[in-house]
């Protein structure tokens, strides 16, 4: 058992790395930003709020930038981008900008825009050399100096917990990225205040060159491959337990919103479980006892019904037909239609007691709402697992020796026919952090299905990203969980072999 568990626990961390890697590589290659959000304008045009280029969302570009969006996913080959390349890039930018709008789609050409600011950092000396040019067109040394600005403005560090030494290093990021931005300028500036512009920042590349290491050498190239990356900047925050801040509020920690929903979620997760497993056990063992009898064919007609009605029917009933008309048992209050507890003013008023007796009228419906498909599924299941069982040979053999059949029911029928239950509810461990969507907004209780969906719309990147690893493990320690489960409801088993 024990050498099991510790190769268990070696094995955990790297499929949950696999895990994480196929997620991220999904989430990262799908189409479109993983920050972008479309939506319906007022004028029924679309549209998104993409970080553009050079800085005309300014948050959303500091985000892009503190979360390594704007570096590649996997591998960073930008240093070595050619010159050639810059140049066409710039042209091909400068002619669809002012003239040959028709070669290229507004689509393709923000999306070139996009790529060629992300990469603009790496690109510093070569767009220098443009902007000093005094031989290239001016509109391709104005937009070559655009990209310059892009690429030499550096982001601050955000967020609730900036420490001293940061918020130096932000004063001076401060003051560079002021002194770039002055430096952009209208399309009527002669050339005379081009080429001192040009002189200006010259002088500025030349103080931050050491320090910014924006002309790479070729040992820092091969740790840029590796390194500055989408992939490695998530990975080094994932070891240090940075899961990043909400997207529409800087000083929201991921984890600190996700602490907060828990004791919801865990209610209305493991609660069900739980109940789930000690209703099936029971229900199934009964219809398997009584095989082919009414009370089998009645519980069967009935577990049909439940499993077939959708939840998005039930829920509405059930606050419409009981919670608007009827009390809770022995009292004479109304079921409550919201929240996980009565308001915080009455809430903080009562015992103990009291408060358990309000979370549990609370809860109780939605509770319901959950539980009602889960049972109906598992129920079959667990009366297939039991008649399984009850053609064994040790059955018939215990009921030949006389053994009480509540005994023979219990001990040697029910006992191995959970084994399938178990395994069934094992995998909904890490159903925790995805919740009930319906649930959650039919009865306003503020847990992970709302939080997480509502991430997905909003393209919140944290909060995706750190829901796909949590789930992960949840669902890795509900398996190790069962795995422990078997050996104690079946002594048969070992798991000293088991890989």
């Amino acid at each position: 058992m024990l050498a099991y568990l510790v190769r268990r626990l070696l094995l955990l961390p790297v499929t949950l790395f696999c895990i994480l890697l196929i997620n991220f590589a999904l989430i990262n290659l799908a189409p479109g930003d993983p920050v972008t959000i479309s939506e319906i304008s007022p004028e029924g045009a679309k549209r998104e709020d993409r970080s553009f280029a050079f800085g005309s969302d300014e948050r959303w570009l500091q985000f892009r930038e503190r979360y390594g969006l704007t570096l590649p996913i996997f591998f960073n080959d930008w240093p070595n981008l050619t010159m050639s390349y810059v140049q066409l890039t710039i042209k091909q930018l400068t002619n669809r900008l002012h003239r040959d709008k028709a070669q290229m789609s507004v689509k393709e050409y923000d999306a070139l825009r996009m790529l060629f600011g992300d990469q603009s950092r790496y690109l510093m000396p070569k767009l220098l050399a443009i902007v000093s040019d005094e031989k290239s067109p001016t509109s391709e040394r104005r937009m070559a100096l655009r990209f310059f600005v892009r690429g030499g403005s550096l982001p601050a560090h955000i967020g609730g917990t900036v420490s001293e030494q940061e918020r130096k290093i932000n004063q001076a990021i401060a003051k560079d990225n002021a002194f770039l931005h002055q430096m952009l300028f209208a399309p009527q500036q002669s050339q005379a205040e081009l080429k001192e512009i040009a002189i200006a920042v010259e002088k500025w590349y030349s103080q931050v060159e050491a320090s910014s290491h924006f002309a790479p050498t070729a040992l820092q190239k091969i740790s840029i491959f590796f390194t500055q990356t989408r992939l490695c900047r998530y990975l080094s925050r994932i070891l240090t337990l940075d899961f990043g801040t909400m997207r529409n509020d800087d000083n929201k920690l991921v984890i600190h919103e996700v602490t907060k929903r828990l004791k919801y979620s865990l209610t209305l997760s493991l609660t069900p479980l739980i109940v789930t497993f000690a209703f099936c056990l029971l229900c199934g063992l009964t219809m398997a006892w009584w095989h082919n009898s009414w009370l089998d064919h009645s519980l069967n007609l009935l577990l049909l019904i439940l499993y077939a009605l959708p939840i998005f029917v039930v829920a509405p009933w059930l606050i419409e037909t009981v919670a608007l008309r009827h009390y809770i048992p022995f009292t004479h209050t109304l079921f409550p239609l919201s929240g996980f507890t009565s308001s915080d003013a009455v809430y903080e008023q009562m015992t103990s007691l009291q408060r358990l007796a309000d979370v549990l009228a609370h809860i109780a419906l939605p509770l319901l709402a959950i539980m009602y498909g889960s049972l109906a599924a598992n129920t079959r299941l667990a009366r297939t697992a039991a008649l399984e069982v009850a053609r064994q040979d040790y059955v018939r053999t215990a009921k030949a020796k006389g053994i009480a059949p509540f005994s023979i029911l219990l001990s040697h029928i029910g006992r191995n026919a959970s084994i399938t239950i178990v395994t069934s509810l094992a995998s909904s461990l890490g159903v925790i952090l995805g919740g009930s969507l319906i649930v959650e907004t039919l009865f306003e209780i503020d847990g992970f299905g709302k939080f997480f969906y509502d991430a997905i719309v909003n393209r919140d990147y944290n909060v995706i990203l750190f829901s796909a690893l949590a789930g992960s493990a949840l669902s890795l320690i509900g398996y190790l969980l069962a795995d422990l489960a078997y050996t104690w409801l079946d002594p048969r088993l070992s798991l000293e072999d088991a890989i």
